[in-house]
């Protein structure tokens, strides 16, 4: 029960009981007032009738008879019995005892005395009979009834007015303990909210105040922190002159990209060399190096922007690297030409000094491969490049798995595929059982695969064509779709669909979807909405509240590859999730990892403080899994726990 309701009932019990006793005590004080008055009509009507009656002739009945008609008939009297010495009556007047218009039960519950007189009647010394009168209760009755009646409605009235002015007397007194106890629940959340308007109560006041120092000391105490775990991180994984990633970090990156689970198709791998850095530092000094270099660096992203999956390095002082999963020859020669036209008008390649200084050598393999196979490949074709003296590029293809066709599909070849899965929904799920660290079921990840020239395609293969020829609303409907009707033959099994962000922000596609779910309840209760992290990079505020509505229809929202951006940790700090799946590059090595351990320590703290489930992607070993959960993540997938199969239509 509330503070508010209690204080409420105990004034209102309070109020009840002093109207109680004070309507007792009234009620008593009325009956002994009308007693007494009862008793006093009484014997003044027996008193003066008696004096009427000593004047009469002794025997006259008739003389007797009207002077005892003529007060009975005017006052309030039950009985006037007039007796003779020997007991004979000789007039009698009596009404009935009926009191109209007051209840039984109040009748019983006061239950006036009738008063009773009798006095001797005397002509002279001498006596000649007995008056008897009693009085009628009736009236005495209705009064005190009527009072009582009218105490109790205007008591009740006052009592309605005082219970709604005390509700809100109290609310408004109270209102600032609803503030402290959101604030409160936001601190739990890891939201440091500052309540700017204090209470005019002076105790009440003083709690806000302290409430408001101890959110501002967390907030800081926190956000320090966040602060250190991302610095740390940062420098565990970023070049700090460039702010790419570095060498330590490209080739984690890359290997996990090319594990068996995921680096089925392959993909390019780009080298850039820049020669002759220690006669520019001579010449110009460290800081046109430096400027050289980062310039280079924003120009590598900004042509790559585009290929969202790519993974951007720097290898030495002098090299950058650059992997580009699931690209083709052609689709390499054209982001090579691309990087090199970018880097080639920087001002210290037009230069005579560095116009034999830029060298881009790329090598592209199709099919499973190695990471140091593409590296040392590269490095063979750079040094070819290199002797030819001035600036220039070139793109190989240095392997092709022949079981994979489609992988040398030209555009035309994939927009005609595409289309024809998409008309047809012609696609086949697999799904992939996530655990606790008890390794209990929690839900299945939905995996799309499709038949492309008698082959079964994985999403690694035909995702990055479907995203390039701005398929992703009509590929995610199609996906949506196939998995309602296999969940509306499944049991009760809960899954996990990953979708593109851009189709999450696309607002056809959004309301489209959330559509859906309002009519199905019963399944979007079992859904978890997923996408990866690389969204937060999309408008916050438009996300936050799709995030909401989203999961206003009984869905979950989670995000995938978590970890990988920059300031992921204070973006939790603000997300609406119930699940966040960490990277598998930071579980492949994580046992001798010490960085890595300790941004897991941390995102597991703060993942917990919101109540949002983390998990880890990739687990592919007994000592990964036991060290995840010695960390704090609370299960994960992959293939140690659980390979993909098909969900049976």
């Amino acid at each position: 029960m509330t503070l508010l309701r209690q204080l409420a009932l105990s004034m209102t019990g309070l109020l009840l009981l002093l109207f109680t006793c004070s309507l007792i005590m009234n009620i008593k004080d009325a009956r002994s007032y009308l007693q007494t008055q009862l008793k006093s009509h009484a014997q003044d009507t027996a008193t003066s009738l008696g004096v009427a009656l000593a004047s009469t002739q002794k025997g006259d009945v008739a003389t007797i008879d009207s002077m005892v008609d003529a007060v009975f008939d005017r006052g309030f009297y039950r009985v006037i019995r007039f007796s003779d010495l020997s007991g004979n009556v000789l007039v009698n007047s009596e009404h009935p005892l009926n009191i109209e218009g007051v209840p039984e039960w109040f009748i019983s519950i006061v239950a006036l005395d009738i008063p009773e007189v009798s006095t001797e009647v005397n002509q002279g010394w001498v006596p000649f009979g007995v008056l008897y009168v009693a009085s009628h209760p009736g009236d005495a009755y209705r009064t005190l009834w009527l009072k009582t009646r009218n105490e109790s409605l205007l008591f009740s009235l006052w009592l309605f007015i005082a219970i709604i002015g005390l509700n809100i007397f109290l609310r408004v007194v109270l209102r600032p303990l609803k503030a402290l106890e959101k604030q409160a629940n936001a601190i739990c959340d890891r939201r440091f909210e500052i309540q700017p308007q204090l209470p005019r109560t002076r105790d009440l006041r003083q709690v806000v105040e302290a409430m408001n120092r101890m959110a501002g000391k967390l907030e800081k105490l926190f956000n320090e922190k966040v602060i250190l775990t991302e610095e740390l991180r940062r420098q565990s994984l970023k070049d700090a002159l460039t702010g790419i990633l570095n060498e330590r970090a490209f080739e984690s990156q890359v290997t996990e990209t090319l594990s068996e689970e995921r680096g089925e198709v392959g993909g390019s791998f780009i080298l850039i060399k820049i020669r002759g850095l220690d006669a520019h530092h001579s010449n110009k000094g460290r800081d046109a190096v430096d400027k050289l270099l980062i310039d280079v660096s924003s120009r590598l992203r900004g042509t790559i922007e585009h290929w969202p999956d790519a993974i951007v390095g720097r290898k030495t002082l002098s090299e950058f690297v650059i992997f580009l999963p699931a690209c083709g020859i052609e689709e390499n020669k054209r982001i090579t030409e691309g990087c090199f036209r970018a880097l080639a008008s920087l001002h210290f390649f037009v230069s005579n000094e560095g116009e034999d200084k830029l060298h881009l050598a790329s090598v592209t393999h199709i099919g499973h491969c190695q990471y140091h196979d593409l590296l040392e490949q590269a490095f063979v074709f750079l040094t070819d490049l290199e002797l030819q003296g001035r600036n220039s590029w070139k793109v190989k293809e240095i392997g092709k798995a022949e079981e994979l066709p489609y992988l040398s599909w030209t555009e035309g070849q994939w927009q005609e595929a595409l289309q024809h899965v998409l008309v047809n929904e012609d696609i086949e799920l697999f799904g992939q059982q996530a655990f606790d660290h008890q390794k209990k079921p929690l839900f299945c990840e939905v995996l799309a695969r499709l038949r492309l020239d008698n082959e079964l395609a994985s999403a690694q293969a035909f995702l990055p064509m479907v995203d390039r020829f701005d398929l992703h609303t009509d590929f995610d409907r199609a996906v949506v779709n196939c998995l309602l009707l296999h969940m509306q033959r499944s049991t009760e099994q809960s899954y996990c669909i990953n979708l593109f962000p851009r189709s999450i922000m696309d607002d056809g596609f959004f309301n489209w979807l959330c559509q859906l779910l309002w009519e199905n309840p019963a399944i979007s209760s079992r859904i978890i909405v997923e996408t990866p992290e690389r969204i937060l990079l999309q408008d916050r505020e438009l996300l936050d509240s799709r995030i909401r509505k989203l999961t206003t229809t009984g869905c979950h929202f989670s995000l995938d590859h978590f970890g990988v951006s920059s300031q992921s940790l204070n973006n939790l700090n603000t997300l609406d999730v119930s699940c966040i799946k960490l990277d598998s590059s930071f579980v492949r090595g994580i046992a001798d990892n010490q960085g890595n351990q300790f941004y897991i320590r941390t995102l597991a703290m703060l993942a917990s403080s919101r109540d949002i489930t983390l998990l880890a992607q990739g687990i592919e070993d007994e000592v990964e899994w036991a060290k995840l959960n010695e960390l704090g993540v609370q299960g994960g997938q992959g293939y140690y726990l659980a390979k993909p199969v098909k969900l049976i239509d």
